[in-house]
């Protein structure tokens, strides 16, 4: 895998951030607003080659890749550049494709500056009259009309006023099926090929334009934040406030998802991936959705400073708009990603060329090689008896089969060797996990054991690392968590039982809520208070305490999923000082390594996506068959368009758990991946299922295993499951807090 960008594209984005900084500044595109153009500007984009990014060298060009385009487009879009280089990029590019003596002359023209071109995006047959992005400063317009490519020209010194739009645009109408008046009209070239070149020319401009939202997204929640931090209001910056801070968060994670999938539609392109053609769908109907968003939001937060024109943020609320329906509605580009899966749509799509593409979205091959390996054992060893009894929950649990998967190495492969792992990599270890969930066998024993167990490793004493972890390593002893108490929730350092010190053991008291899995534990992970006078997060000392100690009792709570959690009872609970876990009073520490593996690690990162996916097959099970009034229920717009936004979403939940599994790998620098990946993840679901009841109901309204349901049916359980899935391992309000904190840099919310 790999997300970062190469050393070129490094300085490639900080040359470009410098330009556009020094000559694309707040007071330079207001000055442009009346057109739209900024004549200095771009005069320095011709100068460092810009427009010919994408043309080869032997054209004049630089021969750039699409991802080194999309890098220069977002630049573009974070400063509001004031000039048609989406536009100019595509055309020229465009036109280096087209072998014709006319082609090479506008190329020229373009490449030296003295040509502006623009690109009219719908067939000029079918809309002969258009209006076109870039269209006010353009001298000459590239159109496909039936199957001749060709190029209006204007006549020399002719201008043509911008039509009044929401984003001060250079926006202007025009008649594609004849000359401008005193201009020309100029074949470049005829038949499938020249087709083919302009529908490719059409879809990089829908990613490039995408590019350059996701810029304008991220700047817009920029001078949001910033605003927010040094606003005070009640005595305290406006940040702090959860009201402001967590729409924020959602609008972060929104568009970092809109930034991965246009990365990952340029990756399935250079792949040659089945679904490259919907994925450019999604990318810019992400993109368009996450930026007016964030824009929206950002202007929110300055109150009625936003509104007003003195203030940045409004420029970047219009034009969040206005550049992404310039190609039409977001809604039409899921439609059309809708017949690219399901219907002929992808046949007719013409890609344009990847280039040079350092992006990798795969595990790599000792991954899959893993993923073989452990595939194979499944279907040796989960016998008839036990593929009945798998369930997603603790109650999947098999005494026997987690010492068969112990005995084959495949409980715990990511531990260290020195501890009888396997030293298997993050990207491994999640070939494994998603193989567990293709059999539909429970990860939950496993996984919360073996995060505790590398816990103890770094904290537990010698003598308590020789007790347990043998057992744990050969599949005889499983772990619980016993954070959360009834009074604290997610507030896990409120904990209130306590443990007092008595001789060489400790007396602990209390009581913990949904300590799953405690009635099949042989031991509990438990955060108690040592100290009560000390702050709050200072007087916390963890214990691993044995299930059978006396004075512990466990009853059962069972919930909206169809799983079981436990209330946990701990009366006078003996334990020796050896079971105790890090320093005394410094529990927290431990805690906090703990919530590290379960939120930020690569252990669990790259499969939050496997629940939306299984909704988004049983969605399509159903679309496949089922009709309404006598047509397949794909004919149905509305189908159409919420089963796209469902595998668009599918996606982004699946690249945002391998951002964070890359992450987690690789040591990169963290702004808040992995609470992204599990808010989106898990958000994601409860709404999209419940979009599905909708839509399907009501037959969605039945349960799986009712007799004559229908496989659609589980729809209903994925909504049940969500409720849940908000909540556990960090509730959504405070993966918003931390997204707020390490991606926007917001205070503390109270």
């Amino acid at each position: 895998m790999q997300f970062a960008l190469t050393e070129e594209q490094e300085l490639l984005e900080r040359t470009f951030a410098e330009l556009f900084a020094a000559e694309s500044s707040a007071d330079r595109v207001r000055a442009a607003e009346a057109d739209g153009f900024d004549p200095a500007l771009w005069k320095h984009l011709v100068e460092t080659g810009a427009p010919g990014l994408r043309v080869p060298e032997a054209l004049g060009g630089s021969g750039g890749g699409l991802h080194d385009a999309a890098i220069l487009a977002e630049q573009a879009g974070r400063a509001l550049a004031s000039a048609p280089l989406v536009e100019a990029i595509c055309a020229a590019g465009l036109l280096a494709r087209v072998e014709s003596d006319a082609a090479r002359a506008l190329l020229g023209e373009i490449l030296e500056g003295a040509a502006l071109p623009a690109l009219a995006l719908r067939e000029a047959s079918l809309s002969p009259v258009q209006l076109v992005a870039g269209g006010a400063t353009a001298d000459a317009v590239l159109a496909l009309d039936g199957d001749a490519l060709v190029a209006l020209r204007r006549s020399p010194g002719e201008v043509r006023a911008p039509l009044p739009n929401l984003g001060a645009s250079p926006l202007a109408r025009w008649h594609l099926d004849a000359a401008p008046a005193g201009g020309r009209r100029v074949e470049l070239a005829r038949g499938d090929a020249a087709r083919r070149a302009w529908r490719a020319a059409v879809e990089e401009w829908h990613l490039l334009t995408a590019a350059a939202l996701n810029g304008l997204g991220w700047r817009a929640l920029e001078i949001g934040a910033e605003y927010a931090k040094t606003r005070v209001q009640f005595d305290r910056p406006i940040g702090s406030f959860q009201g402001l801070a967590h729409p924020l968060a959602d609008a972060a994670t929104e568009v970092s998802a809109a930034g991965l999938q246009l990365q990952h539609a340029i990756w399935s392109i250079a792949s040659g991936q089945p679904q490259a053609a919907a994925r450019v769908c999604f990318a810019f109907a992400s993109a368009a959705e996450s930026a007016a968003t964030a824009a929206e939001l950002a202007l929110h937060v300055h109150g009625g400073y936003g509104v007003s024109l003195e203030y940045d943020i409004q420029l970047y609320y219009r034009r969040a708009k206005a550049w992404a329906l310039a190609g039409g509605s977001p809604s039409d580009a899921l439609l059309q990603a809708s017949e690219r899966l399901w219907g002929d749509g992808a046949e007719s799509v013409a890609l344009p060329e990847a280039g040079p593409c350092a992006l990798d979205f795969d595990l790599g091959p000792e991954s899959e090689r893993f993923r073989v390996e452990a595939r194979d054992f499944f279907e040796r060893a989960l016998t008839p008896e036990l593929r009945a009894k798998a369930h997603f929950g603790w109650e999947g649990f098999d005494a026997g089969f987690q010492r068969e998967l112990a005995r084959a190495g495949l409980l715990f492969p990511h531990w260290p060797r020195d501890f009888g792992g396997r030293d298997a990599t993050p990207y491994e270890t999640t070939a494994l996990w998603e193989e567990y969930h293709r059999v539909g066998w429970s990860t939950y024993a496993g996984f919360t054991t073996g995060m505790v167990g590398q816990t103890l490793m770094h904290f537990a004493s010698e003598e308590l690392q020789r007790e347990v972890l043998p057992r744990v390593l050969a599949g005889e002893a499983v772990i619980s968590l016993g954070y959360t108490e009834p009074a604290a929730g997610s507030d896990v350092a409120a904990a209130q039982t306590r443990a007092v010190r008595d001789g060489d053991d400790w007396v602990i008291d209390g009581q913990k809520m949904f300590t799953s899995g405690a009635d099949i534990a042989q031991y509990v992970f438990l955060l108690t208070r040592t100290d009560p006078e000390a702050a709050k997060h200072k007087g916390l000392t963890m214990f691993l305490v044995p299930m059978d100690a006396p004075g512990v009792e466990v009853h059962p709570v069972h919930t909206l999923a169809d799983e079981r959690t436990n209330v946990t009872y701990y009366n006078g609970v003996r334990v020796p000082d050896r079971y105790r876990v890090g320093e005394e009073n410094g529990g927290w520490k431990v805690v906090g390594y703990a919530l590290q593996i379960e939120h930020g690690s690569g252990l669990v990162a790259g499969v939050q996506y496997l629940y939306l996916n299984d909704l988004l097959e049983r969605a399509q099970r159903w679309a496949r068959t089922a009709q309404r009034d006598g047509r397949p229920v794909l004919a149905d717009p509305r189908v159409a368009e919420e089963l796209a936004r469902l595998a668009m979403h599918t996606e982004a939940s699946l690249l945002l758990g391998r951002r964070a599994l890359w992450c987690s790998a690789t040591g990169a620098s963290q702004h808040g991946e992995g609470p992204m990946n599990k808010l989106y993840g898990t958000e994601t679901l409860l709404s999209d299922a419940s979009a599905l009841l909708d839509l399907i109901a009501p037959d969605s309204l039945l349960t799986e295993d009712a007799e004559g349901a229908p496989a659609e049916g589980a729809i209903e359980f994925a909504y049940r499951l969500a409720a849940g899935a908000t909540i556990y391992g960090g509730s959504s309000e405070i993966m918003r807090g931390l997204i707020a904190q390490q991606a926007l840099g917001l205070p503390r919310s109270g």
